[in-house]
């Protein structure tokens, strides 16, 4: 059954708590059959000079007989947007719930680069949960997804401006630790992992930290030429090289120490005998460890870019080469 349209009465109603706090209803731009309830749009000031003539976008939308969700959008004169949704049955706690969280909160900032995240208000939760983050170096924009499911890891999307293509090596993510899987060229940009793991609390601060810091290495990293990559990041190179070997390194291994076990003489050192058992089963779980889904593949070894720019123009039908 179709919910009934609300009425110029239901949205009058519906706005008097945001009324009192400042805001006013935009009549033209609700939509009524969709229910959804349209705010004119209020300036925020905040502390910080570069995040400066924020502007707030507010909507109030209803679900069923007794459900609502509001949607925060704050937008930053460059156009970014960071988002804020809380769901539940009382309008007016929606919105004391939404005006606890700062505007400011939703941005990180630095030298060459703007965080902006997109949070939900659990009804339980006392801080707002990350749904996903967005980093703007240049005109790079990275994407991380962060799932709603425990121990799932985030999507990450790097992606260049319509027209052009980014000339990067798999392993530029990488080099920041484990929990950042190399990247593979896609349609739509270079896609990859982030490890997440703990309570959606935890998960929440892990992934902000993370997008903290993968926007200052991208800060970084693009302002320089792309030759200098490899020699900042070499020994961090090697060691994406050894984890993604891991899995074909496996059965490798294995077969050796099936193959030496009739001729290792390692009596009265049973410990021994254990390790090299052992062995393989230990990079079996380590493999498994460090990615949701292990790939069996010869990594290639890295190499100085000869590459002048990170950034090619788009050419129909050519496929770039990857560092």
């Amino acid at each position: 059954m179709t919910a009934a349209p609300l009425t110029h009465h239901d949205i009058l109603a519906l706005v008097a708590p945001f009324t009192r706090s400042g805001r006013h209803v935009d009549l033209p731009a609700c939509d009524r059959i969709q229910r959804r309830v349209v705010f004119k749009p209020l300036e925020h000031a905040t502390g910080a000079p570069e995040l400066s003539g924020l502007r707030e976008l507010l909507e109030l939308e209803k679900f069923g007989t007794s459900t609502y969700r509001l949607t925060r959008t704050l937008v930053l004169p460059s156009g970014m947007k960071a988002r804020l949704q809380a769901t539940g049955r009382e309008p007016a706690e929606l919105l004391r719930r939404v005006d606890a969280v700062a505007a400011d909160q939703h941005f990180q900032t630095g030298e060459g680069f703007v965080v902006a995240h997109h949070d939900a208000l659990l009804p339980d939760a006392q801080i707002p949960s990350l749904t996903s983050g967005v980093v703007q170096v240049g005109e790079l924009t990275l994407t991380m997804t962060v799932s709603a499911v425990r121990s799932v890891s985030a999507d990450v999307l790097l992606a260049a401006p319509p027209g052009q293509t980014l000339d990067i090596p798999h392993d530029l993510l990488a080099v920041l630790g484990w929990a950042w899987s190399p990247l593979t060229r896609t349609p739509q940009g270079w896609t990859g992992k982030y490890r997440l793991r703990g309570t959606p609390t935890q998960r929440t601060s892990r992934a902000e930290r993370a997008l903290q810091r993968v926007a200052m290495h991208l800060a970084q990293t693009l302002a320089a030429p792309p030759s200098h990559f490899h020699d900042q990041h070499l020994a961090a190179r090697w060691r994406v090289v050894f984890r993604r070997a891991i899995p074909i390194l496996t059965p490798i291994f294995l077969l050796i120490t099936l193959l030496l076990m009739p001729k290792l003489t390692l009596d009265g050192r049973p410990g021994l005998w254990t390790l090299v058992y052992q062995l393989p089963t230990v990079l079996i779980a380590i493999s498994f460890m460090t990615q949701d889904l292990a790939r069996f593949e010869m990594p290639r070894w890295p190499h100085r870019a000869s590459a002048v720019s990170w950034l090619q123009l788009r050419v129909a039908g050519v496929v770039p080469k990857v560092i």
